[in-house]
């Protein structure tokens, strides 16, 4: 199987760098593979996306040694399934509340006799023909903490054999608690969160705007951080240009 660098890193206690995709533009894909990340959040929950792109960026990325991960759109069994059979090396499993949803998501993501994942896909063999044999140890499965009921059971979250990463969600975490992104309680409930992480031995992670927050969160302990969207940029370089020229949007 190639090579997964962001969960490598994470085993060995570095943080991992990604960025993340809303759209499915390849040369946008192209570039953000390029760039000496180590990994890119391909998100299918809230992007632009249909099985064929997620499929398109997946196999741009991938020959950069870059790890695709997707964002699945739910916790359904056959839909994490087709991601990691269409090359993804993990996948981030969003409104993840209680551990019995966490072995779900464990159950999709793992070939027997840890889960129950379906063998097939017509081109893993490209990730090597030794894929059904190490993708289980491989392959990297990251649940979202996303609520105030997911924080208070993050510890037996973290405890499921397989959960390699507790992945924050941090504008759903901060209306669920109805308080602002960034307060004292929001930062406190995420700081739990990797505490919880860390004790059972599993990293944490945390999706950042921009890369100084990512780095932040990173120095924080966080291990799988990615620093900001192609949306992101292109909006920020575009509001640069509005006030540089003194103009308003349409």
């Amino acid at each position: 199987m190639v090579k997964n660098r962001a969960l490598e890193k994470m085993r060995a206690g570095r943080p991992a760098f990604g960025l993340s995709m809303g759209t499915s533009d390849p040369i946008v894909a192209e570039l953000f593979a390029r760039s000496g990340v180590d990994w890119i959040w391909i998100d299918d929950q809230h992007g632009g996306y249909g099985r064929e792109s997620v499929l398109s960026i997946i196999q741009i990325a991938t020959p950069y040694g870059v790890s695709p991960i997707v964002r699945v759109a739910s916790n359904d069994f056959f839909r994490i399934g087709r991601s990691l059979d269409a090359g993804a090396l993990g996948v981030i499993v969003p409104m993840v509340n209680s551990a019995a949803e966490a072995e779900q998501a464990v159950f999709a993501a793992k070939y027997p006799p840890r889960g129950g994942r379906s063998r097939g896909g017509a081109r893993l063999v490209m990730l090597g023909e030794d894929y059904s044999d190490t993708a289980n140890e491989g392959t990297l499965v990251s649940v979202q903490i996303e609520t105030p009921e997911a924080v208070e059971r993050a510890g037996e979250i973290a405890a499921i054999d397989g959960i390699d990463c507790l992945m924050m969600g941090p504008a759903d975490l901060a209306l669920g608690l109805g308080v602002p992104q960034g307060s004292d309680e929001h930062e406190t409930a995420m700081m739990r969160v990797l505490e919880q992480a860390t004790a059972a031995g599993k990293t944490a992670g945390m999706p950042c705007a921009t890369v100084e927050d990512g780095i932040r969160w990173a120095e924080e302990g966080f291990k799988l951080v990615h620093c900001g969207s192609e949306f992101g940029m292109v909006r920020a370089g575009i509001q640069h240009v509005q006030k540089a020229l003194g103009i308003a949007p349409a």
